[in-house]
């Protein structure tokens, strides 16, 4: 039988929507959630809503979404350094944003993906275990902060892991040492080979509860005292042999250049915050100006450390 232009697609489209439907009752039947037209929930403010998130409930339903979606997803855990596009993302991104048990055996830590880093770390400082104090102040998720071995004050994830708990894209569960992550400045392995953290065991020190805090609300002190408040991804760039991208960008003449909502910060100029109604497109014009008058001027090309969706 032959079919009219209208007709074959049609006929497609039918298709298509019977395969969305077993492949959500599949992921469904396997532990996950499913959420439609989700607002960006990246941490600018900015940015259209996400056709479908996948939200496994443990180890177990992230690796069966791995094997179920195949390459045809995104992964995302806090989304707090992700630029979310103006016009929606029209696509299937999972999150492992409910897979956050901790849990503590002797001096070692494991903790779930989707944990955040400060509720992480006032759980350890119950345990009276230290090491992630320097890390208190950034938002993200566990499983962020280690495949980007996130930093800050001099401390970096990968430091502190034993072993990290991945999945693969055909949803394989796969122990990986600190080194075999081949850990770098803002760096690992994990997004390379197509890994998912599912979890990680970390190696942590005793103190007690009182010093762990102490020393918690001190470099939280700093943080508020360098970084601007309000919405951000964080640090744009990333340092350049390890000098601040904002030194660069300063003296470059960029502090408190403005484009729409977006400004890049009169506090430190690493940082584009949203002062208001501020798009995706505003942020990229700012960000990509500042790495044009930075190479202009001093012959660096500036390297991002914001993820764009």
């Amino acid at each position: 039988m032959n079919f009219c232009t209208k007709e074959k697609t049609r006929a497609y489209n039918i298709i298509m929507e019977k395969s969305e439907k077993s492949v959500e009752k599949e992921l469904v039947k396997n532990g996950c959630r499913i959420k439609y037209d989700v607002p960006a929930f990246g941490a600018f403010g900015s940015g259209g809503k996400v056709a479908k998130v996948v939200c496994p409930k443990d180890g177990y339903a992230l690796s069966k979404a791995a094997k179920i979606l195949g390459g045809e997803k995104v992964v995302l855990g806090g989304a707090t350094n992700v630029l979310f596009p103006d016009g929606g993302f029209d696509g299937v991104a999972v999150t492992t944003g409910e897979i956050k048990d901790v849990f503590r055996k002797g001096n070692r830590v494991y903790c779930g993906a989707g944990v955040r880093l400060p509720d992480l770390v006032k759980k350890c400082a119950k345990y009276g275990l230290s090491g992630l104090e320097q890390l208190s102040g950034i938002p993200g998720s566990a499983g962020g902060a280690i495949a980007m071995n996130a930093g800050a004050f001099g401390r970096e994830m990968a430091e502190l892991i034993a072993r990290v708990d991945a999945v693969t894209a055909e949803g394989e569960v796969v122990a990986l040492s600190r080194y075999a992550l081949d850990p770098a400045y803002r760096h690992t392995c994990i997004a390379e080979k197509g890994l998912t953290v599912l979890g990680a065991e970390l190696a942590l020190t005793p103190s007690s509860e009182r010093e762990i805090r102490t020393s918690v609300e001190e470099y939280r002190k700093r943080r508020r005292n360098s970084q601007p408040a309000g919405r951000s991804l964080g640090s744009v760039f990333k340092r350049v042999d390890g000098i601040s991208a904002g030194y660069y960008i300063e003296r470059a003449g960029l502090k408190g250049e403005k484009k729409g909502g977006a400004e890049i910060s009169e506090r430190h100029a690493n940082f584009i915050v949203n002062s208001g109604g501020a798009t995706g497109a505003d942020f990229l014009y700012l960000a990509e100006l500042a790495r044009r008058r930075v190479f202009d001027k001093f012959g660096i090309t500036l390297e991002y450390e914001v993820i764009f969706l």
